[in-house]
């Protein structure tokens, strides 16, 4: 594994030589973050230099000077490569005493990379996990993330600044072991290609869709010859994880009742759920291969992607389709007989480790990192996540809604989907969402590519699996 250390005091780049990492039981990374996730004309622009993505502001007025503090930081390349070199110069400006280094790490391999420091004692002084498998969670349980209920306390903070179901989400037994880094709707974002809509002669998506709508149109925009298949109406980015839980609450079902204890997968309206995918990927035939979405919609071979993250138009889109073809994107179309679109609040949490030897300082990276700047230049990055901060304040600046690459009703669509969407997250109460993950995803996959029947007995069968998972104590 490669992973660079950027001195930003210093301002000098270094490649350091691979290294090896013990893995603890991988916990699912979550997409919401990843890389790959995601004017008045909608096609896309080309990306536009990186220095001019993110908000240039002026840095805070110097604090007094203490001695002198090295504070280290893991993130994501390329996640969080851009804002890292753009920001942290900023805050060390106005903390003349404290120095930042930041190492990078591939961002598949953050969490297993906290894990390994975590067993050796070694964590950085502050850590950047994820909410919706939650690897925050048991991070904090595991104590390595340390509770900052007195610097709330101390520093009279606002909690109101963040999103409420974040917040919520990241209390355990209703202490805070970090604040919101990041923060969206799962599973809200929907992309369409204008120019396939148009060679087929069908009205482009609006607001006002329903799953019949789309239903409709994927037939219509589905080319056939015999048994092959060179362009698919419809695909979707999500699936399993965290993110089953849109494509079910838009049916009116979920994965678990009871704050967490009871799986209910075999819910009348899970099965309704899994039974309308089952049609769509299995005799409409309809719908692209879940591993195949994102390249065939970049090659103009998928008309629709649904059940996206918004951050899917940065790389998959922005940077790879540039001027190839038109494109949009909206919020999901809403389920014709619930009227729900379905969608869950997720995101990344920022903490403080408790190997921290200077956690007063940490405690200033970790409030800078999580405001309203540093979110929106998240948000305006030219590579790596868009994931905007978990703010509401960074959904509605006009930096935002006014992208210079994105087109104007994808980029209000982002917002409406935190406020319109606004359902919280359904998570396992003992916090074991991998194993429970681990369970269930491959299972119902296998209803998308013919492996299983969307019957009763099997979400029974594996309903009952689950819940002896959900039955344990917490890790």
């Amino acid at each position: 594994m490669d992973r660079t250390i950027i001195n930003l005091a210093a301002s000098r780049l270094t490649r350091r030589a691979a290294i090896a990492t013990a893995g603890f039981g991988g916990l699912i990374v979550a997409a919401c973050g990843g890389d790959a996730a995601p004017a008045a004309a909608p096609t896309a622009a080309k990306p536009a230099a990186t220095a001019a993505a993110v908000p240039a502001t002026a840095a805070p007025a110097p604090t007094a000077s203490k001695a002198p503090v090295k504070l280290r930081v893991i993130e994501r390349t390329p996640s969080e490569e851009e804002i890292m070199g753009l920001r942290i110069p900023i805050f060390m400006k106005a903390n003349p005493s404290i120095t930042v280094d930041v190492e990078l790490v591939p961002s598949a391999e953050l969490i297993t990379k906290l894990q390994t420091m975590a067993a050796s004692d070694t964590l950085p002084d502050n850590g950047h996990s994820y909410l919706g498998n939650q690897s925050y969670h048991n991070f904090a349980l595991g104590k390595a993330f340390i509770d900052i209920e007195s610097y709330i306390a101390r520093d009279k903070i606002d909690l109101k600044q963040w999103f409420p179901a974040l917040v919520e989400l990241m209390r355990i037994d209703g202490k805070l072991h970090g604040l919101p880094y990041k923060g969206q709707v799962l599973g809200a974002g929907f992309y369409y290609n204008i120019d396939l809509f148009e060679k087929g002669g069908v009205a482009v998506p609006t607001d006002a869709w329903t799953t019949d709508d789309l239903m409709k149109a994927a037939q219509r925009l589905t080319v056939r010859q015999g048994n092959d298949t060179s362009q698919f109406g419809y695909s979707i980015q999500t699936w399993g994880g965290e993110n089953l839980t849109a494509h079910l609450r838009a049916f009116g079902a979920d994965p678990y009742s009871d704050g967490g204890k009871k799986s209910t997968l075999d819910s009348p309206a899970s099965l309704e759920a899994f039974q309308w995918y089952e049609n769509l990927f299995q005799r409409e035939r309809v719908m692209a291969p879940l591993a195949d979405t994102p390249a065939l919609f970049v090659d103009g071979k998928v008309a629709m992607v649904g059940r996206a993250y918004f951050n899917f138009k940065t790389d998959p889109i922005l940077a790879k389709v540039g001027d190839k073809f038109k494109w949009d994107g909206a919020m999901m179309p809403k389920n014709a007989k619930t009227g729900k679109r379905g969608g869950m609040f997720a995101g990344d949490g920022n903490s403080i480790t408790r190997n921290s030897k200077a956690p007063d300082a940490a405690w200033e990276l970790l409030k800078f990192m999580t405001d309203k700047e540093f979110g929106v230049g998240l948000a305006l990055q030219s590579k790596g996540s868009t994931t905007p901060g978990g703010r509401p304040d960074v959904y509605s600046d006009e930096r935002i809604l006014n992208h210079p690459r994105l087109p104007k009703q994808t980029q209000k669509a982002q917002l409406a989907s935190v406020t319109e969407i606004n359902e919280p997250a359904s998570l396992p109460y003992n916090f074991r969402a991998p194993d429970v993950e681990g369970t269930r995803d491959p299972e119902i996959t296998k209803i998308t590519t013919g492996g299983a029947k969307a019957e009763i007995g099997f979400l029974k069968d594996l309903n009952a699996r689950i819940q002896v998972i959900l039955d344990k104590p917490r890790p």
